[in-house]
């Protein structure tokens, strides 16, 4: 019996800044099954293997949603029956709306889902499939034992980064992420304020872009304080970066800044200490990837003054001491989140 998987997605686009990642889960997945049906509401860019066909339900030509519905159901009808089972990405609507093809011809839905919002949505979508996989179970707003931790899946190998620490004095810092409130940016400049006070230069690359009607507001917010604080030649708001390019920024960066608050993985963090950037939080759900260095790695939540002083502590290491972290931070993804061991935990739940 051959092997084939449905995969149900928001959208296949290499140059997506959020979904790009997902090609190459695509491209994981058609390495352990026959065949990939990928079922998207909208479609950009990709390379794709031959054994992979891409269904596109048309958002990105401004298809109606009631096309969209109608192509949906024609595409599950067509490809259920002969699929091994059924792979909802994000979003438990997928789950909803096609489990009635799933109970009719008997295939496992297994929902991947990253969110502590606990939605009616979510709730139904829980009855209904066989498993939810997730990262990290504080990814999560829900219990049971339907849920599977699987870990994040990062392309390791793409990210690698041999790096030269000897020598080192000017360092440059990179965070990425939306351009919202709850990024909390601003302990990130303040921080940097408060070294160059001590006579310390660091350069800052942010990396996102607003969205929502109040992200912008917060923007213009970041753009007044570092105008105040004179740190315009400092801090530089890069905007949107594709996917696809991400890893050059976290490359030519020596230190990676997220400071959010404690919560489920983000995949930002991991992708940075994937190339061996010395990367801090203020998630501490990260301690047990951070180890022996999570004291050092790990600044209070809205703290710039803790964030400055552990930046400094970075500076004032020894280049065989900023060597080991980078080395280590690199080791825990490949070990915990890698996509090729993720991907292959995946398929074997179809099993």
């Amino acid at each position: 019996m051959p092997k084939n998987l449905l995969i149900i997605t928001q959208r296949v686009d290499d140059g997506d800044d959020l979904l790009g990642f997902f090609v190459d889960w695509i491209k994981e997945f058609s390495k352990h099954f026959d065949t990939v049906n990928v079922i998207t509401l909208a479609m950009g860019h990709y390379d794709l293997p031959s054994n992979v066909s891409i269904y596109s339900l048309g958002k990105e030509r401004h298809s109606s949603k009631i096309m969209r519905a109608i192509r949906f159901y024609k595409y599950l009808f067509q490809l259920v029956p002969g699929s091994s089972g059924i792979f909802a990405h994000m979003s438990p609507i997928f789950v909803v709306a096609s489990w009635p093809v799933a109970f009719i011809h008997r295939k496992k839905i297994i929902l991947w889902y990253l969110h502590r919002s606990v939605t009616l949505r979510l709730k139904i979508a829980e009855k209904l499939c066989y498993k939810i996989v997730t990262a990290a179970r504080e990814s999560l707003g829900v219990a049971g034992d339907k849920i599977v931790e699987l870990g994040h899946g990062i392309s390791v190998n793409k990210f690698r980064h041999r790096r030269m620490w000897e020598g080192k004095c000017n360092f440059k810092i990179v965070s990425v992420g939306r351009i919202s409130l709850i990024k909390n940016f601003e302990t990130i400049i303040n921080a940097v304020a408060l070294l160059r006070d001590k006579g310390h230069n660091f350069e800052v690359d942010i990396i996102g872009k607003p969205i929502m009607s109040k992200d912008f507001n917060y923007f213009e917010s970041l753009k007044s304080l570092v105008s105040k604080l004179k740190l315009a030649d400092a801090v530089k708001f890069i905007g949107f970066v594709p996917h696809g390019e991400i890893d050059r920024y976290y490359k030519n960066a020596d230190i990676f800044v997220g400071p959010l608050p404690t919560g489920g993985l983000d995949k930002a963090v991991l992708e940075a200490m994937a190339t061996g950037c010395i990367s801090l939080t203020s998630n501490t759900a990260f301690n047990k990837y951070l180890g022996p260095y999570s004291e050092k790695l790990i600044f209070k939540y809205c703290d710039s003054v803790d964030l400055a002083s552990k930046l400094e502590n970075i500076l004032n290491m020894s280049s065989d001491d900023r060597s080991d972290i980078s080395g280590y931070l690199t080791d825990m993804v490949d070990e915990y989140h890698n996509v090729d061991s993720l991907i292959i935990k995946l398929s074997n739940l179809y099993e």
